[in-house]
């Protein structure tokens, strides 16, 4: 078996600044001599790199990190997008990004993943894994749906809202924090339960020990019989369930290996991201 590349690159938006940053990040490659090659499909690759540099948002790291995490792969962002919380820096520092891989200056964050398991019957149905969050809402946009959250098979409540959704630490400044969710530390063992504007305003962001396993039991109201509900991974992937089936979700056993540039702390990650 021959040895694996040290650096794939995952560059899917062929814009003008992708193309551009692409350019001198494999200029960069070739004059401290680190071997690289682009990647045009992560899910179409059979050896994996040992690091994976994402050119793009946030949503590029999003749509390869349950590959990436099952591979055991290293993922590193170049911010080319509007937030960046997962990248490691901006276009304007890939050459202090592939200096710190040549040397192994950097280092690797740890970010747990959810694991997201339906039963009964739906369309589509099937085990996925989401690095920020799974939103469980319904399918008719408009529609509140009534949704039974058990913890480790203890009923906590009866949910009445546009929908529910379970976030990572990772996932706290992503659609939990738009929903009224706190913000976690990525490195905090807790996960976040979070109803998505809720009839109650009773009902708020409750905290739990990334240890729980967490059930949705869809609720059928009156006169909608036969209607579905959809659960989204990360908004990469979305899929219909139907009322009668339920999804329970609980802590990968896979997490995402995430590389960060020495002196980039979180607390000043915050402070430039949101403006503080």
């Amino acid at each position: 078996m021959t040895e694996r590349p040290a650096i794939g690159i995952l560059a899917p938006n062929r814009s003008s600044t992708s193309l551009q940053a692409l350019r001198q990040l494999r200029e960069e490659c070739d004059r401290i001599g680190v071997h690289a090659y682009e990647m045009r499909d992560g899910k179409e690759v059979v050896d994996w790199p040992g690091i994976l540099i994402c050119l793009g948002g946030d949503g590029t790291i999003l749509a390869a990190a349950e590959q990436a995490a099952q591979h055991g792969c290293i993922m590193a962002g170049v911010n080319l997008g509007h937030l960046g919380f997962l990248s490691a820096c901006g276009c304007d520092e890939v050459a202090q990004l592939v200096q710190a891989i040549a040397t192994g200056s950097y280092d690797v964050e740890q970010r747990s993943m959810l694991e997201v398991m339906p039963s009964g019957e739906g369309e589509g149905a099937e085990s996925g894994l989401a690095l920020n969050e799974v939103a469980l809402m319904r399918a008719q946009t408009g529609k509140m749906i009534d949704v039974d959250v058990e913890l480790d098979g203890a009923l906590l409540n009866r949910y009445h809202a546009d929908g529910v959704l379970v976030a990572t630490p990772t996932g706290s400044t992503a659609y939990s924090l738009s929903a009224g969710g706190p913000l976690l530390w990525p490195t905090a063992r807790v996960m976040c339960l979070t109803p998505i504007c809720p009839h109650s305003l009773t009902n708020r962001s409750v905290v739990l020990p990334e240890n729980v396993e967490i059930t949705l039991h869809p609720r059928e109201r009156r006169g909608r019989a036969g209607e579905s509900l959809i659960y989204s991974t990360d908004g990469q992937m979305t899929r219909t369930i139907s009322l009668d089936a339920s999804l329970t979700i609980r802590k990968a056993a896979v997490s995402l290996r995430l590389l960060s540039l020495p002196g980039s702390g979180y607390a000043a990650r915050l402070r430039a991201k949101l403006g503080w």
